[in-house]
């Protein structure tokens, strides 16, 4: 049964980097923090990056299939963010099975909140746990709207 929460419905297509030229780990998250720096500014956009990237220093979140899920509790942020990057040539990124990552799903959300941020990395895991060649689809997206096309294409799959 598929997980309650969507990622279409948690995404906007203004959170999603399309073939990212980032050649390190540290690098991509660090652009798909960029993103927020409208909504978050400068000064918070580096402190959540300083987050998320100390807690991809304890252990990575490369999951393995070409796939990472980095993410971050913090009180800098009041609303739960998920942003996703894809990169063609892939990134080392310390994943599970020693492969390159080429499809990030980052999630940041506040502190005082669990139940969605857990909700929305199950949602993740789920995605990708039946499809171990979905980074090699989500990377043929050529635009954000394509990406989130194949995105409810492959959520219509898991509920049917």
């Amino acid at each position: 049964m598929y997980s309650i929460v969507r990622l279409s419905e948690q995404l906007s297509e203004k959170h999603i980097i399309i073939h990212s030229s980032c050649e390190n780990a540290e690098d991509v998250l660090r652009e798909m923090i960029q993103v927020l720096l409208s909504e978050l500014g400068p000064e918070v956009c580096e402190d959540v990056a300083k987050a998320v990237i100390t807690r991809e220093r304890v252990k990575s979140t490369g999951i393995g299939y070409g796939v990472a899920v980095p993410h971050a509790r913090t009180a800098l942020v009041k609303q739960l963010y998920c942003l996703v990057a894809t990169s063609e040539k892939g990134i080392e990124f310390k994943a599970l099975d020693g492969k390159p990552v080429s499809l990030f799903f980052l999630v940041i959300s506040p502190d005082f909140t669990v139940g969605p941020h857990l909700n929305i990395i199950s949602a993740i895991s789920h995605l990708v746990g039946k499809n171990t060649g979905i980074s090699e689809e989500f990377n043929k997206a050529l635009s954000p709207s394509e990406f989130m096309e194949i995105l409810k294409a492959e959520e219509e799959k898991l509920i049917s």
